[in-house]
């Protein structure tokens, strides 16, 4: 499945403020690694460390937070060493299927039409 976030009015201020969550398809979110959104046309890309409550807000590289207006492609990527510890104390939530952490495999689009459009919905579907 597909990402979506998106929609709407009129803007007084360029940039959205990149914040939004990221989930499975059956509402489960993923508690934990980082999130990129790609300009489909070229740019800056925008990065976030994922909340346990799925969860985030996107900076440019320069570490300001939001994002302009445009078409964006996305990956989710997890990487968590829990080599050393019991099932039991593994707290990054459900694992990210691998296609997500490459934008060639994802099938993530966001679309930001303006500043005061809804958060970010990236939606992940669950194996």
């Amino acid at each position: 499945m597909a990402a979506l976030g998106l929609a709407t009015a009129g803007c007084s201020s360029d940039l959205h403020p990149g914040s939004g969550v990221v989930r499975f398809t059956d509402g489960e979110p993923v508690r934990a690694g980082s999130v990129e959104l790609r300009p489909l046309d070229g740019g800056d890309r925008y990065a976030s460390r994922i909340a346990k409550d799925g969860g985030f807000t996107l900076q440019d590289t320069s570490g300001r937070p939001g994002t302009p207006p445009g078409e964006y492609e996305a990956v989710v990527v997890l990487v968590v060493q829990t080599e050393d510890l019991a099932k039991e104390l593994h707290t990054h939530g459900r694992d990210v299927p691998r296609r997500y952490a490459d934008y060639y495999t994802s099938g993530l689009r966001v679309k930001v039409e303006s500043a005061e459009s809804p958060p970010i919905e990236l939606v992940l579907e669950a194996r």
